[in-house]
This record gives C-alpha cells, sequence and structure tokens, in this order.
C-alpha cells in the first residue's frame, strides 16, 4: 500500500521521546524534515491499523490516519514526556476516531465473539460478563448514547482487551478510577439495554 511505504524509520537508535526533542530543537528545516519523517514512519503504520479496527474501514482510517498524523505533528510542542510518547500518540488516536464515529453516529464494534473470547480471559467482575449476552447491532444501537468518555473505556476494555494498568497509563489515571469509570459506563450500557429490551 503506497499508503504506508515509508514505514522504514532511518534514526533506529533513539527513543521516541529522543527523537521529538531532536524535533522540536532543531533549527535546521532540511534537518527538521528529515526527523519529522523518521517520526511519521514510525507510527503512521501503528495508527493507521489502529484506526482500522475502530471504524472498520481502510479507505475511512486511511484518511483518518493522515489526519491524526497531522495533528500530531501541529501539537508536538505538547508533548511533556509524562507519559510514553506511543501513548500519547495512542490517546489522540482513540479520541479522533471516536470524535469522527460520534458525528458520523456510528460505533461499530469488532465481532461479538471477538468480545466473548477478550472478556473471556478477564472475567473480574461479573458486570463484564453479562456484556457476552448482548447482540451486536444492540451494542451498536445503544453506544451513540454514551458519553465519549464512556465509549473511550469501553473500545479500550473490550474492542482493544486492553487490561486495567494499560488503560490507567494512557488515560492518566489511577488505576481504582479505570475500574470505577468502566463499572459505571457498564452500568449505562445495561441499563440502555434493558430500557430497549422493554421497549
Amino acid at each position: 500500500m503506497a499508503f504506508l511505504e515509508k514505514s522504514k524509520s532511518r534514526i533506529k537508535d533513539i527513543t521516541d521521546e529522543e527523537l521529538v526533542k531532536k524535533i522540536l530543537n532543531s533549527k535546521n528545516k532540511k534537518e527538521q524534515r528529515s526527523l519529522q519523517e523518521d517520526l511519521y514512519s514510525r507510527y503512521i503504520k501503528k495508527v493507521f491499523f489502529k484506526c482500522v479496527s475502530i471504524v472498520k474501514n481502510r479507505e475511512t482510517a486511511k484518511d483518518l490516519a493522515h489526519d491524526i498524523m497531522v495533528k500530531m505533528f501541529l501539537n508536538l510542542s505538547k508533548f511533556k514526556g509524562e507519559a510514553p510518547f506511543g501513548s500519547w500518540i495512542s490517546s489522540i488516536t482513540y479520541n479522533h476516531c471516536i470524535n469522527f464515529l460520534r458525528k458520523e453516529k456510528k460505533i461499530r464494534f469488532e465481532d461479538i465473539e471477538d468480545i466473548k473470547e477478550k472478556i473471556a480471559d478477564n472475567v473480574e467482575e461479573t458486570e463484564e460478563k453479562e456484556l457476552l449476552e448482548m447482540k451486536l447491532n444492540q451494542l451498536e444501537q445503544i453506544f451513540q448514547y454514551l458519553s465519549e468518555d464512556e465509549k473511550l473505556i469501553l473500545l479500550m476494555r473490550y474492542q482493544d482487551g486492553m487490561p486495567i494498568k494499560l488503560i490507567a497509563t494512557k488515560l492518566k489515571i489511577g488505576e481504582s478510577a479505570v475500574k470505577m469509570r468502566l463499572k459505571r459506563s457498564r452500568d449505562h450500557l445495561a441499563k440502555l439495554l434493558k430500557e430497549m429490551t422493554n421497549e
């Protein structure tokens, strides 16, 4: 795919954080452009495939990935290094894709069987098991009524199967806060499902 042809990074011996510093501190436009290309090549595939996993459409994901990379470069000076650079990019990617889905008024989960397998790997709470009984089309209909924060944390947990600790790192909140938000989001989802079932 031509879109991903720039996927080979020329600078492999420095961290993302060091590369970002070099870009921000460079006074030479040609050098800065070259460094930007290196950073682009490190993340374009990851961002693209993450977008595909969320929106389920390769052409749409390609457009979103391009927008996210532009947004990344425009906001590079805002990266403070408090979390890994990859986590920062992931947060931008999630937020951008969720905003897109919200505007399009659609959320598409991966196949419900995949969700079942992921949840089955971690059955800490009984509320998670209840999600297994929801039908995919019901989830899609109900998801539009959730807040952006609820969508984000549910996608991270159930679409990508992220562990609590990783979600906490990405969202920069404590693990207990993640569990609380997940519970509230699941409860809201279950309430909406019940209301839909009763109609």
